[in-house]
This record gives structure tokens, sequence and C-alpha cells, in this order.
């Protein structure tokens, strides 16, 4: 009889470590790689093909004819901030992933660049703010603007606005934060999702 119990139980011991890193409530997140993009109904895409790839560092090629890039392909690593000697909000683009942290508002996005099948171009991802208690699923516009800079816009999977529109610079370097941080300049992946 107990041999038989142990053979059941090394039986179901696959099943269960599989189990065991899917969901939220279980060591997982619940959302996996492209959660966001699935949500919205978008898929994966280059930044590089965003209207405003030109203020970013994407890689020069010569295409003769329509093509789009690779998604895989994006920029190099781009900091956009609200004043470089004392910032507040810190954006960072690299590859087609975007990392937003407004510093003293306590409001954090992440997400990537991506298209839904209606021609809707704008990074897709999860974001946190003060009284949200889980990540939950957001939008952010970003639009170029004449005279230099780009404008970012967070909005929630309803289209409210959460921050923004808010118009930052491009940063050489990292910027010197703001004393009002009170969040992590860490990236979103250790929040939990809903």
């Amino acid at each position: 009889m107990r041999l038989r119990r142990l053979r059941e139980w090394f039986l179901l011991l696959p099943l269960l470590l599989v189990a065991a890193g899917c969901g939220p409530g279980v060591g997982g997140t619940g959302t996996g790689e492209g959660y966001a993009l699935e949500f919205f109904g978008a898929k994966r895409a280059s930044v590089c093909s965003a209207s405003f790839a030109g203020e970013l560092k994407c890689p020069s090629r010569i295409v003769i004819g329509p093509a789009k890039p690779d998604p895989a392909q994006g920029s190099e690593l781009v900091i956009w901030v609200d004043d470089p000697a004392a910032a507040r909000v810190v954006v960072r683009i690299n590859v087609s992933d975007v990392d937003v942290n407004a510093l003293c508002g306590g409001v954090r996005f992440g997400g990537t660049w991506g298209e839904t099948s209606a021609g809707v171009r704008r990074f897709f991802g999860h974001f946190t703010a003060p009284g949200v208690e889980a990540a939950k699923p957001g939008t952010l516009d970003v639009e170029a603007v004449e005279g230099g800079g780009l404008a970012y816009t967070l909005s929630d999977a309803a289209g409210r606005t959460v921050f923004g529109p808010l118009l930052l610079q491009r940063a050489d370097k990292d910027p010197t934060l703001s004393s009002c941080s009170t969040v992590s300049p860490a990236p979103l992946g250790s929040a939990t999702y809903r």
C-alpha cells in the first residue's frame, strides 16, 4: 500500500511542478511573456517602425521597396527625462521595451511596443500607481513634439489617462534623480499582477 502511494506521488510530481510555476498566488505573475500584448489584441513590433523612431537609436539600414523592421530589432538604450539635473520622471527605451518611472508621483509602467490588427501602435504593458494594489494593464502613447522631445501619456485599459501628457527630453547619460524620490528606480518586474 505504501509503495503504491509513493509511486502515485511520483507520477503527480511533474504536474505539481508545472502548476507551481503558473498563475498569481503560486509564485508566478499570471501574465507570462506577451500577456499585455495579448490582452489588448496586439502583436509585438519594432519600436523602430514608430512615428518617433527618428528620436531613438535605431540601426540604420538600406531597404529597397516596402519592408517592416524585424520585431526583434529595436533601439539601443535611450533615456528620456523631465530634468537631467533633478529627474522626477525617467523613461528608458531599450530594444522595443519601455520602463517609465515617475519617481515623485509613484507611477511605474513597463511595456513592449506593439500593433493591433486595427493599426493602433503604442507600448502595451502594466502600470502601478498610488492606490493601485497590483499592476494593471495599460498603454503608453508617445508622440514627437515640434521643436524636440517626446510627449508621453499613460492610460489604463479603459483609456482613462493615468499620467501625462508629459514632455520629456533625451538625456545623454543616467540623470541625477530628484530628492523627492521615494520609489526604487528598479524595473517594474517585481510588481504583482491582476
